[in-house]
């Protein structure tokens, strides 16, 4: 994936939390009667992309975004992560699979979610279970 765009109406607002408040590098920006925006460097390839929706030529509805979408940050140390931010965040917390994470929301609603995998390398505990559902096998010729 090369990055995600998000269309907002509230442009000033959205570019200034994600440059402002999570820190992320502005790697292009535009600004044109009719197109505004902002591409993120989001870290490890992934890039996002916010669009001034009341400069389009054909503004697209929006609707509050919900739980559907969120994004989430890798990072290798949530506790370092948190402390470079500008804003009030929630305390890390452990979650069952292997992982600490917080959440904050962007002035649109859209979730953001930073993640430090504890250990990349165990295997498979308790926890977790595996279907194994042997070979795959091509299907037979002739048969539908």
């Amino acid at each position: 994936m090369s990055y995600v765009a998000l269309a907002t109406d509230s442009f000033e607002k959205v570019a200034r939390f994600y440059g402002d408040d999570l820190r992320f590098p502005v790697l292009a920006e535009w600004d044109r009667p009719r197109g505004r925006g902002r591409r993120f460097d989001l870290g490890e390839g992934l890039k996002l992309e916010i669009l001034d929706n009341t400069r389009e030529p054909r503004p697209l509805e929006l609707h509050r975004p919900g739980d559907r979408t969120h994004i989430v940050i890798e990072v290798p140390d949530i506790h370092l992560a948190r402390s470079g931010l500008t804003l009030s965040t929630p305390e890390p917390q452990h979650v069952s699979w292997g992982a600490l994470l917080f959440q904050v929301r962007d002035p649109d609603g859209v979730p953001i979610t930073f993640l430090q995998w504890l250990n990349k390398h165990l295997p498979f505990t308790e926890d977790h279970f595996v279907l194994d559902v042997g070979p795959v096998l091509p299907p037979e010729r002739g048969s539908s």
